[in-house]
């Protein structure tokens, strides 16, 4: 059977594929250039003999002469290495970054849920800048590591076959040593790299809820938190410091140890004339080159543990299959949304990490809301509300044949034009940090900035921008943390009416906004809700009273269903409600 597991680098071999041009040319520098360099130490010897056998002078100078121009074209050859080399590495780099990005677009709320923002920062970040790393100079130095080995072993060779084995025999025992120390590093670093995700997790919240930590004065213990983990990080990172600092202490012994070796043998060679100077001091040349790879081994070692432990971790996102399946369009896929929509007998349950689904959410909902028509949604916290209207943009699974969008399968739609035609503004607000323009425009498919003062009229939010100093051009803070909860809301609605959607779902939209701003609201709404359908989700009564039609959720049920009128009528759960709002608005008003 064959196995269906990804593989660690299934996810950067097609990216690395856009680039072989650039490695294979790298390639072919690094082997020209290392190719030149390493003649050097052959003219080397032939300059010694040279002196030793008295030949003019002008001869040892061309020897010299043709090494500086061999050096200096070798140099040449090594900027095209690193050129293409890292500038592919870097092209990597960004390519894996976008794709990690678009696959974070594509998953579900529900994995957002159980992901810490911290780490997805960690991951698009030191994460990725350690697989570049590792495809970048760690190429690199392979390549330019085997070039230089095999060149210098054949000059070698040819020099003095029993020099040779005296030098490689020794130097074998590294590949257990550095097999060892590796694997070690390896599992540091995956440590290592977690425990940054953590404290990229820290600062993140607590940037996030400053105002929180302030209100609370939790600033000295907050400092604390952070100092610790911090500490911890730089010992981790110590404790992995000291594991790759025993790679050269124990390089240079094996190697010093070899060169005695090589001194003692060649010493000998050269007093039985077997051996001459010139090529002993050649020899060595080649021997300083070979043995220059195996002193990078372990930085080489390190970049490749590094990488493959960030890659895993990337990996690990890039597996993760969406909940949330796009059929993508065909002749017969639907292409506009038109504004009914069906509850067949739903049960919904969020599903878990490991596959499984808890308690249901809602249970046994049905529920027809016809083209045009205004519903209203109302019932205690908890009850399921924004879980249903959150069913109808697809963001998480249902079962065939629960949810229709205009008598179609809600999973038969493509993505992309249900949601087009579906403006949802949520119970939290989301704003980005940019103008007020920008994300009032931010629903529009095209520009259509000058509607946007018209939105923004239609969410009461037009007077309020005229006395900002910059107006629209106003710059918001993170999340809109310069504006006001009522201002946030009604600039979320504000974003939703500029989609002009078939579908308008309001969740409990101006909960943050006064009774008469919120009158003001849904007044100039009555301009745009005519001719689209529209459900309205609100903890008060009072916003509800002109809808065609109320539904009063309890327990991920409907208890009751129907109008104001026949609501009040039941004198059902909804009745009660709304009777205990009105003593609470005479309260207010005494």
């Amino acid at each position: 059977m064959a196995n269906d597991k990804p593989g660690r680098f299934d996810h950067l071999l097609p990216i690395l594929k856009r680039y072989y041009g650039y490695f294979w040319f790298g390639t072919l520098a690094t082997a020209f250039s290392n190719a030149l360099i390493l003649i050097v130490p052959y003219l080397t010897k032939l300059a010694f003999e040279a002196i030793q056998q008295g030949q003019p002078s002008a001869a040892v100078f061309r020897l010299s002469l043709a090494m500086v121009i061999l050096a200096v074209v070798a140099g040449v050859f090594r900027f095209f290495m690193r050129r293409s080399i890292i500038w592919a590495s870097r092209k990597i780099e960004y390519d894996l970054r976008g794709t990690l990005f678009s696959k974070l677009l594509t998953l579900d709320p529900g994995f957002y849920h159980t992901s810490k923002t911290g780490d997805l920062m960690a991951h698009a970040t030191n994460d990725i800048e350690a697989v570049r790393m590792m495809v970048g100079p760690g190429v690199m130095q392979v390549v330019n590591a085997v070039v230089s080995t095999v060149v210098s072993l054949a000059f070698m060779i040819a020099l003095s076959p029993k020099l040779t084995i005296v030098t490689v025999l020794p130097l074998t025992l590294l590949s257990l040593v550095v097999n060892r120390l590796g694997t070690l590093a390896h599992k540091k670093y995956q440590i290592i790299q977690a425990h940054f995700a953590y404290l990229t997790t820290r600062v993140q919240e607590n940037l996030a809820g400053v105002r929180v930590i302030k209100a609370y004065r939790r600033e000295g213990s907050e400092i604390d938190r952070f100092a610790e983990a911090s500490r911890t990080y730089i010992d981790m990172n110590l404790s992995m410091i000291r594991l790759v600092g025993l790679f050269g202490p124990m390089l240079a012994i094996i190697v010093g140890g070899v060169t005695l070796l090589v001194l003692f043998v060649g010493g000998r060679e050269i007093m039985a004339q077997r051996l001459s100077l010139g090529t002993l001091v050649a020899f060595f040349g080649y021997m300083g080159w070979l043995t220059w790879p195996i002193m990078a081994l372990g930085w080489v070692i390190s970049l490749y543990q590094r990488g493959t432990a960030s890659l895993d971790r990337i990996n690990r996102i890039l597996n993760t299959q969406p909940l949330i399946l796009d059929p993508g369009k065909s002749k017969s896929s639907p292409t506009k949304v038109k504004g009914k929509i069906e509850f067949r007998n739903l049960t919904f349950a969020y599903p878990r990490p490991d596959g499984t689904t808890g308690a249901p959410v809602l249970s046994d909902i049905n529920l027809l809301i016809e083209p045009g028509t205004r519903l209203g949604i109302i019932g205690p916290t908890g009850s399921g509300k924004t879980t249903l209207v959150s069913l109808i943009s697809r963001l998480y699974p249902t079962q065939a044949g629960q949810l229709l969008v205009d008598d179609i399968d809600i999973r038969l739609w493509p993505l992309a034009p249900l949601r087009r035609g579906i403006g949802f503004v949520p119970q939290e607000t989301f704003l980005f940090s940019d103008t007020l323009e920008a994300n009032i425009d931010f629903s529009a498919e095209e520009n259509r900035s000058g509607r946007v003062v018209e939105a923004a009229m239609l969410a009461a939010l037009h007077e309020e921008v005229e006395g900002f100093p910059q107006r629209y051009e106003t710059i918001l803070g993170e999340r809109g943390i310069t504006l006001s909860g009522g201002q946030k809301q009604r600039t979320a609605l504000a974003r939703a009416i500029m989609k002009q959607p078939a579908v308008v779902i309001l969740d409990d939209a101006t909960s943050s906004v006064d009774t008469e701003t919120e009158e003001k609201i849904f007044a100039n709404l009555e301009t745009i809700l005519p001719g689209r359908t529209s459900i309205i989700i609100s903890h008060r009564v009072s916003s509800l009273k002109n809808c065609h039609r109320i539904v009063y959720l309890a327990d991920g049920r409907i208890a009751e269903a129907g109008t104001h009128d026949e609501l009040l009528a039941k004198n059902g759960p909804y009745a009660a409600l709304y009777r205990r709002q009105l003593m609470e608005a005479e309260l207010e008003k005494m």
